[in-house]
C-alpha cells in the first residue's frame, strides 16, 4: 500500500513547523504540489520549496507539480461549487499518485496552515481513497495554525474566561454569524468583510501574512479603524497579488451605570 502524508506547515514562516512535521517530511519519497495560478501566487509554491530545502537534504526526495484547478465563483450554489472543485483536485491527485508513487512509497502534501482547520486536503484525499479503496493510506500531521499565531502576536487569549469562541468564514459573518457571540475568529476573507457589518461594540485584532517577512498587524475598535483597515487589505492585495489574513472580533463588556 502507498501512504500519503498530509503535513501541516503552519501559517507560512519556516520556523513554525513542528518537530512532528519535520519528522514526517523526512520520511517522504515524493512530494506533490498543486500550484495556484495568478500574480504573486508563485510565492506560495516557493515557500513550500524553501521548507523542503531547509529540512530535507538535496537528492533525497522528488517533487511532482501540477496546476491547481480554479474554483468557480458562483454564489448561490456554493457547496456544489466546492464539491466540484474538490472532485477535480481529487482526480489530479489520484492520477499523480498512480503515475509517480510506487507501492510501499510515501507521498507528501504540504498543507498551508493546519489540515483540520478550513482546509480541503483531508476531504480531497478521502475522495481519492473512496475511489481507489485499499490503495492509499492517509496520515495527517497537525500544525500551528494562523489562529494560534494571531492570538500570540496580539498577546490575547482567543476567548474570554468561560466565554465562547466562534470560528467562521467571511461569508457567514456577512450572514450574521457574529450575533450573540463574544469572540469571533474569521478566516477565508481577503475582502474586508468586517467593514460591511455593524461595528457595534467590537474590537478587532487583525493580521496578514502571519509568520512571514510580509507580516502586517492592526488592532483597535472596529468602528474607528475599520475603514482604514479595509484600505490596508486592498493595498496589500494590490502589492503582492494575494493576501492571507485572519482576524478576531471581540465584544467589549459594557458596564451598566449604577442607578
Amino acid at each position: 500500500m502507498r501512504k500519503i502524508c498530509l503535513i501541516g506547515m503552519g501559517p507560512g514562516g519556516l520556523k513554525y513547523l513542528t518537530a512532528q512535521a519535520i519528522a514526517a517530511l523526512r520520511k517522504v519519497d515524493v512530494f506533490f504540489l498543486l500550484e495556484k495560478q495568478g500574480r504573486g501566487k508563485e510565492a506560495l509554491g516557493d515557500t513550500r520549496h524553501r521548507v523542503l530545502d531547509l529540512y530535507r537534504g538535496p537528492g533525497a526526495y522528488r517533487v511532482v507539480t501540477a496546476e491547481s484547478p480554479p474554483r468557480a465563483r458562483a454564489q448561490d450554489d456554493y457547496l456544489d461549487v466546492v464539491a466540484d472543485w474538490h472532485a477535480r483536485k481529487a482526480e489530479i491527485f489520484a492520477a499523480l499518485f498512480d503515475e509517480h508513487l510506487a507501492e510501499g512509497q510515501t507521498g507528501g502534501v504540504l498543507v498551508w496552515g493546519d489540515p483540520a482547520l478550513y482546509d480541503s486536503s483531508i476531504a480531497i484525499l478521502r475522495r481519492v481513497q473512496a475511489q481507489y479503496p485499499g490503495r492509499f493510506e492517509v496520515e495527517v500531521t497537525p500544525a500551528v495554525s494562523s489562529l494560534n499565531l494571531l492570538a500570540a502576536r496580539h498577546a490575547i487569549p482567543l476567548h474570554e474566561i468561560g466565554g465562547d469562541l466562534l470560528v467562521t468564514t467571511a461569508r457567514r459573518l456577512l450572514a450574521g454569524a457574529a450575533k450573540d457571540h463574544e469572540s469571533v475568529a474569521v478566516m477565508l476573507d481577503s475582502n474586508a468583510a468586517f467593514a460591511q457589518i455593524a461595528p457595534e461594540d467590537f474590537d478587532i485584532y487583525w493580521g496578514a501574512y502571519l509568520g512571514t517577512e510580509h507580516e502586517v498587524l492592526a488592532s483597535g475598535p472596529l468602528g474607528e479603524i475599520g475603514p482604514a483597515l479595509a484600505e490596508t487589505v486592498r493595498r496589500e492585495k494590490q502589492r503582492l497579488g494575494w493576501i492571507l489574513d485572519i482576524y478576531l472580533l471581540r465584544r467589549r463588556h459594557v458596564t451598566e451605570p449604577a442607578s
